[in-house]
């Protein structure tokens, strides 16, 4: 009944979107004008033929999260689109309209995941359709698994305590033997692996098989370790800032006057940092303490033993006495961070990567510095949208570890767009 409703409202917009697209062609004048009527006649198949690839996709028939299921119907939406206009333009169909299908792929990748993103939030916070799902613990890491499950409501699972409510289980870290799993696979249709161990690569992995033998390959990926993948991140990386320094140079030119009328001292702050490799940079900031700020720390830290404890777990302070009042707006926005658009242009840093660790944090990273330290650090991160300041310092260092570990550019993308909520929100920022 679910998948019905799912494909049903696909179709309304799928047709919605069909009718945008030649709205747009008439409206600008665009290529020859035929009625309505034709492409309807020509191109009525369309919509049912996205449906069908979407649902070989999985996308009707499986629970994904937000983002795994945005960048499979982004996906299917440019491959297929994309190979009809191609077909049109070698072959010269008059009857399918170039225009009509770039304005139907660009406005399809947006209202198409939206109308899915909002329908879903809002009938699984209704309790609807949720699927009763039971976890089968093999590991310290239930309650890791529970509440990313929880959080992500756009799953619509439910997690039960009896396995005889379920109507799908989820095996984490699978240490069964054959007898437990044959009597899982006579029980449920479906079973679901889950790995949550840090720093376990499987975001691009590959499954391989032997067919006439019992053997099976796991390929991984290290993306960021291929010469194209890394050209092309510098290329999305320039393009970016560029745009990002464009859109906000009224706002730095602004910043940059309050840093200066509030308090003493020079607008940007320069500090040396590890990038690539270890190799030191100096990253630029807008200037949010006051002059002599290690001395009063110092001072603080010396006076008050539960600041020093919040300062070893976190390396920061909440309530941070350095910090000058324009300091903590910058700083609550991130907005103390845009000259960094130009390390990123220079090449020193990324838009996404790790943390721009400080120099004395070194001894303490341990095993995770070769991995974190053999990409750029980045401007935003997973650590940003995991809970920023929140997170404690071995937190950080696995998520870090993740992401270099499982680095593709749709990972890119999403961390990029869930920072712009976390950013406007203050939350976790100090």
């Amino acid at each position: 009944m679910f998948a019905i409703i799912l494909i049903v409202l696909d179709l309304i917009t799928l047709f919605l979107l069909f009718f945008l697209a030649y709205t747009f062609k008439v409206a600008f004048k665009i290529g020859i004008q035929f009625s309505f009527d034709f492409y309807i006649t020509h191109l009525y198949w369309l919509p049912f033929f996205i449906i069908i690839l979407l649902f070989f996709q999985g996308i009707y028939t499986h629970r994904f999260s937000f983002f795994e299921e945005s960048y499979r119907i982004f996906r299917i939406l440019t491959i297929s689109l994309m190979s009809i206009l191609v077909f049109a333009l070698i072959y010269n169909v008059y009857a399918i309209s170039r225009y009509m299908l770039l304005v139907f792929w660009f406005f399809g990748s947006i209202f198409l995941i939206a109308q899915k993103y909002l329908f879903k939030r809002y009938i699984f916070k209704k309790g609807w359709f949720l699927k009763k799902v039971y976890i089968l613990n093999n590991s310290s890491n239930y309650d890791l698994a529970k509440k990313i499950i929880n959080e992500n409501i756009y799953l619509g699972y439910e997690i039960v305590e009896d396995e005889k409510e379920a109507s799908e289980v989820i095996v984490l870290n699978p240490r069964i033997d054959l007898n437990e799993l044959s009597k899982l696979f006579k029980k449920y249709k479906s079973l679901k692996f889950a790995f949550a161990e840090d720093g376990i690569p499987l975001l691009n992995v590959q499954v391989e098989n032997i067919f006439t033998r019992p053997l099976s390959f796991i390929s991984v990926r290290n993306n960021l370790v291929s010469k194209t993948m890394e050209i092309n991140k510098r290329i999305f990386d320039i393009v970016f800032a560029t745009f990002l320094l464009i859109l906000f140079f009224p706002v730095m030119v602004i910043i940059a006057f309050l840093v200066k009328l509030t308090s003493k001292g020079p607008i940007f702050y320069i500090q040396e940092r590890p990038g690539k490799h270890g190799k030191v940079i100096k990253i630029y900031k807008f200037r949010t303490m006051y002059m002599d700020a290690e001395g009063k720390l110092k001072e603080v830290l010396e006076k008050d033993q539960s600041l020093k404890l919040e300062f070893q777990k976190y390396k920061k302070l909440k309530d941070d006495p350095r910090i000058t009042k324009v300091g903590k707006f910058l700083r609550k926005f991130s907005l103390d961070e845009l000259p960094q658009l130009f390390n990123v242009i220079k090449g020193d840093m990324s838009i996404v990567g790790p943390r721009p660790y400080q120099l004395d944090e070194l001894k303490e990273m341990g095993e995770y510095k070769d991995i974190i330290f053999s990409v750029k650090p980045g401007l935003t991160g997973l650590w940003q949208i995991s809970g920023r300041s929140d997170l404690n310092f071995e937190t950080k260092l696995k998520l870090e570890t993740w992401y270099v570990l499982n680095w593709n550019f749709w990972l890119d993308i999403f961390i990029i767009i869930r920072t712009i909520p976390i950013v406007i929100s203050g939350k976790g920022a100090y």
